[in-house]
């Protein structure tokens, strides 16, 4: 883990995928939607499945941890277009 990744509880500042996790897992990425979190998706995981799992609540909605880090070669985009486009 790296030591200057800081972890926050409660919903993130706006909808998009986020490096989130019950267990600080850096490499466990998840969907916000601006009301709940998705199942996780991984960075080796198919992009089919990435979608799905974007789609799918998860179970542990008040466990969960988020930060603000995010890779400059993430394979997706932190927020949808439709987002981007202030729609």
């Amino acid at each position: 883990m790296n030591s200057q990744t800081v972890w926050h509880a409660g919903p993130p500042p706006h909808v998009g995928w986020w490096n989130a996790s019950m267990n600080k897992d850096e490499l466990c990425w998840r969907w916000w939607d601006g009301a709940q979190w998705s199942i996780p998706a991984w960075p080796n995981t198919h992009m089919t499945c990435v979608v799905e799992a974007a789609r799918t609540p998860s179970l542990f909605q008040g466990e969960m941890q988020w930060t603000h880090d995010y890779p400059a070669n993430a394979r997706v985009p932190r927020v949808a277009p439709i987002h981007t486009q202030g729609e």
